[in-house]
């Protein structure tokens, strides 16, 4: 493996806006000490991934796609953007949920992001990494009780070293709100990682601050001043306590030969594993109860009572917005040699953090935890939090950071499968996931459906284009799978209608007008039967027209598709309605637009995954009919295999029953 540093500044503007404290009223007036962007870049197995760090209150996920495209073209192939939470930056768009970066702040933050990885390109050399911990005592307390109580945080480190076991620099994350400079500064500051980066500096040793599960701890409790010397102060509790010293003997004396059996991925780089993780909003309810329950602000102090009306006042103003659609985040795992680090975009509290360390089969890797990373959702309490300003301000329903553990401790199980080296394959296994979380709802109103018609004297039409032939094909005429399915096709016009098939072969030909009508009339639907239409972008003439057809004839519609595909700015312009309009059901097969998943150098993407998504839904919505059917005292027409003794004649018996009805597929 190897590895190299860069930092660079960000530009302070004086009179910007500052982030972190809701009653702030003055802009920026002067600099304590300089805001910085670290970037430290990790290059083996034919994969490099950036880390970068920067003072500022919040990065989102605006600025961490620029950001991302861009260092692609410096030959990054993934990178992870996190902010320090200082808040003695400009303000950056930090607001539960999210919102949209200032733009100069932004140009700012990617001209010093670009800076950072060039000079981390130009470090880059043989090392080896390996991970420590210390619990450091009196750094931090949980900020939510009113009281200190005896708290030593644990705070980890990645360190870099080279292959004769020098170190050459180190990745602190300590789980701890960097506030130790009051509300009322207003000088630009690094606050506490800005101090632990200056009392770990030793030499050519470059060191990086980041801050990880620091939900629901800080400094309140443990500060003895508020300013830049208790800053310092803090920092050398760091570093005295941390072991930050060449990696152990066994790992030094290990020869980077390829790794023996069970140590994949020793001393390379595995390509992240991104999960995408919907958590509902808060709803009205438990905003009522949260802002009920902390009316009560005796003995809280000045401050206290301060903090918890602004607290009020946000949740108020989240209340009047009144959204409905979940939040998604990505969390992110990498692993780096001997170490997973696993990213977060928000302030997850500590004990949840530590659930993602303690459930994580990560094969002997140690997992650090970064927050702060790849965008900002705002606070992930733990389930039960007594109300507390973060509870009050946090944006999506309780047990949301309990969500994102299990995504987290996903991510980090899907670096350990044997195909983690593919992009490609921890991508379709995170997409399995995510079908299944989201799409059952919507795959058993269809099952519903479906079941009706059979029990009726129905069958389901199954009619597709293109590669989403593939998914009508799964439902059709195979073993295991429902006799009454008949699969719909534009080939259909050549075998059953004259066409000429070089007409057909022209693959624009889905998109002409009228197709529709002529396949549809070939087939004869009855009354009874159910449409199944499946159209990754869901926008072609021919798709369209069929489903306008079925609705018209009275048919029920399902409509299994890419959501993402139909509504992108990026999909080929076509007067509406889509597929997606036109169903009573829509099952979202949850592939991206365009369909390809891995980004193999700008312009180049390969690893479609509609036709993977979409079988697993096929197969899912089979097997839920037929137990429907079963429910209800019901034949279950079902194919078996030609290839076993009883499977010619049981499966012309089903022929026979659907003669009319369901073509037989050709051999």
């Amino acid at each position: 493996m190897r590895a190299g540093h860069g930092v660079e500044l960000i530009d302070v503007v004086g009179g910007e806006a500052m982030g972190g404290y809701a009653d702030r009223t003055e802009g920026i007036a002067g600099t304590l000490d300089p805001l910085e962007v670290h970037a430290v870049t990790f290059a083996g197995g034919g994969h490099r991934f950036a880390l970068i760090v920067a003072d500022l209150v919040c990065v989102n996920a605006d600025v961490v796609e620029r950001i991302r495209a861009a260092v692609r073209d410096l030959g990054v192939d993934s990178c992870c953007v996190a902010a320090t939470h200082t808040h003695a930056s400009p303000e950056s768009g930090c607001f539960p949920g999210g919102a949209p970066t200032p733009e100069t702040l932004a140009d700012r933050l990617l001209a010093a992001s670009l800076q950072a990885v060039t000079a981390a390109l130009a470090d880059e050399r043989d090392a080896r990494l390996h991970a420590t911990r210390a619990r450091v005592a009196d750094l931090g307390d949980r900020r939510v009780l009113p009281d200190r109580h005896a708290a030593d945080v644990p705070v980890d480190a990645l360190v870099v070293s080279s292959p004769e076991g020098e170190v050459r620099g180190v990745v602190v994350v300590s789980p701890v709100h960097p506030t130790v400079l009051p509300a009322g500064n207003s000088a630009a500051s690094a606050d506490l990682n800005g101090g632990i980066r200056r009392a770990l500096r030793s030499g050519d040793r470059w060191v990086v601050a980041a801050t990880g599960a620091a939900g629901d701890i800080s400094t309140r409790h443990t500060r003895r001043g508020r300013d830049l010397a208790e800053v310092d102060r803090l920092g050398a509790l760091v570093a005295e306590a941390l072991p930050v010293g060449p990696p152990p003997r066994e790992e030094r004396d290990r020869r980077p030969a390829a790794p023996p059996p069970g140590e994949r991925g020793r001393q390379t780089v595995l390509p992240p594993v991104s999960v995408r993780v919907e958590l509902p909003p808060k709803p009205p309810e438990e905003f009522a109860t949260a802002i009920a329950s902390s009316a009560d602000t005796r003995g809280a102090g000045e401050r206290g009572r301060s903090v918890v009306h602004q607290g009020q006042r946000i949740a108020r103003d989240l209340l009047t917005r009144g959204r409905t659609l979940p939040y998604e985040v990505e969390v992110q795992a990498v692993r780096l040699g001997d170490v997973t680090l696993v990213a977060v975009p928000g302030e997850l509290f500590l004990e949840l953090g530590e659930a993602i360390r303690a459930a994580s089969p990560a094969h002997g890797s140690p997992v650090i935890v970064l927050g702060y990373a790849n965008g900002y959702l705002g606070y992930l309490p733990s389930r039960g939090t007594p109300a507390t300003y973060e509870t009050l301000v946090s944006p999506v329903a309780e047990g949301g950071g309990e969500r994102v553990v299990a995504a987290a401790v996903q991510a980090v199980e899907a670096l350990g499968r044997p195909m983690a080296e593919s992009q490609f394959a921890v991508r379709a296994g995170s997409l399995v996931d995510r079908v299944l979380t989201t799409q059952m709802p919507a795959v058993r109103r269809a099952a519903e459906l479906v079941a009706d018609s059979i029990a009726a004297g129905g069958v389901l039409q199954a009619f597709a284009t293109g590669h989403s032939r593939a998914v009508a094909l799964e439902l059709t005429g195979r073993a295991g799978g429902l006799a009454a399915v008949s699969m719909l096709a534009v080939k259909d016009l050549v075998m059953f209608g004259g066409v000429d098939p070089e007409l057909v072969l022209d693959p624009t030909y889905e998109r002409a007008p009228g197709l529709a009508g002529r396949i549809y009339e070939l087939a004869r639907p009855d009354p009874a039967d159910v449409f199944l239409i499946v159209s990754n972008s869901g926008i072609n003439a021919a798709i369209v027209e069929m489903a306008e057809l079925a609705r018209a004839n009275g048919h029920r519609v399902i409509a299994l598709t890419s959501l993402e595909h139909t509504r992108s700015p990026a999909a080929r312009t076509v007067a509406g309605p889509h597929l997606a309009d036109l169903a009573d059901v829509v099952i979202d097969n949850c592939a991206p637009a365009g369909d390809a998943t891995v980004e193999l150098a700008p312009g180049i993407h390969v690893g479609a995954v509609s036709s993977f998504t979409g079988v697993l839904i096929a197969q899912v919505l089979a097997e839920l009919v037929c137990r429907r059917l079963l429910d209800r005292g019901a034949d279950v027409p079902v194919f078996v295999s030609a290839n076993l003794a009883s499977g010619d004649g049981h499966n012309a018996a089903l022929y026979e029953r659907y003669h009319g009805r369901v073509r037989p597929l050709e051999p």
